[in-house]
């Protein structure tokens, strides 16, 4: 038994040099798997699109990318929801609609700054640092574009919404969805497959809160959930509005 482990160590003693000249062992050259390769070109196309969309987005003028920019600014949509939702007079089905609107829009907010997080890529070199607002710390990375997410999820939501009674209302709702998405690569503020990837979740967003259905009977939150939410919302007001009177008359 010890001879035979003699003679493997021989062996594999002899396998090392070249030739038993001595000169020692060749280096071994480490291939990289090719799922590694397929990365590279699949991050260097989404480069080169990228850099070919802002080039041909320099051309048109700054404020129009940024008239984009504001539409699918999650505080704008934000305002427009509660403005809509928290007046005395509104509708309970109107209410509805858009507590439902705010459960997507709460939805999209943790799902694109946790993936943010998580990713934490750096948005393009060109981005204009000088009219680019941060408001969270995830805003400084750039995967997946939040406001191609919105912008997915708003006319998703239109479509659930409205797709049988108002199409063409819906198409253009999408066309802008599509636009907004766009211009984020087009003014240098994202990738390419940031901006992909921000449609899709937009879908998912969606897809979450009508619990898989995507009709609007199956959102989550219900007429009685949003009716809850207005008296308690209510509540909050008076509570305020009693503290800061008592506050004042001292």
């Amino acid at each position: 038994m010890a001879a035979r482990q003699r003679r493997q160590r021989n062996a594999d003693a002899g396998d090392g040099n070249d030739g038993g000249s001595g000169s020692g062992s060749q280096p071994v050259l480490k291939q990289e798997p090719l799922s590694a390769h397929a990365l590279d070109a699949v991050q260097a196309l989404d480069c080169r699109l990228s850099n070919a969309l802002f080039r041909h987005g320099s051309s048109v003028p700054r404020w129009v990318w940024k008239l984009f920019e504001l539409g699918g600014n999650g505080l704008v949509w934000l305002a427009v929801a509660l403005a809509c939702a928290l007046p005395p007079g509104t509708p309970p089905a109107t209410r509805h609609v858009w507590a439902a609107f705010l459960l997507c829009w709460a939805l999209d907010l943790v799902l694109v700054g946790s993936i943010k997080g998580v990713f934490r890529r750096s948005r393009p070199v060109y981005n204009l640092q000088s009219d680019f607002a941060v408001v969270v710390a995830v805003d400084h990375y750039s995967f997946p574009s939040g406001h191609s997410s919105r912008a997915s999820f708003v006319a998703l939501f239109a479509a659930v919404l409205l797709g049988h009674s108002q199409p063409w209302l819906c198409a253009g709702v999408v066309a802008w969805a599509l636009a907004t998405a766009l211009s984020r690569a087009a003014m240098g503020r994202h990738y390419l497959s940031d901006v992909l990837a921000g449609l899709a979740l937009g879908f998912a967003t969606v897809g979450i809160a009508t619990q898989g259905h995507f009709k609007f009977d199956g959102m989550a939150v219900t007429e009685q959930h949003s009716e809850a939410a207005y008296a308690a919302v209510k509540n909050v007001w008076r509570w305020l509005e009693l503290g800061l009177g008592g506050f004042i008359m001292v």
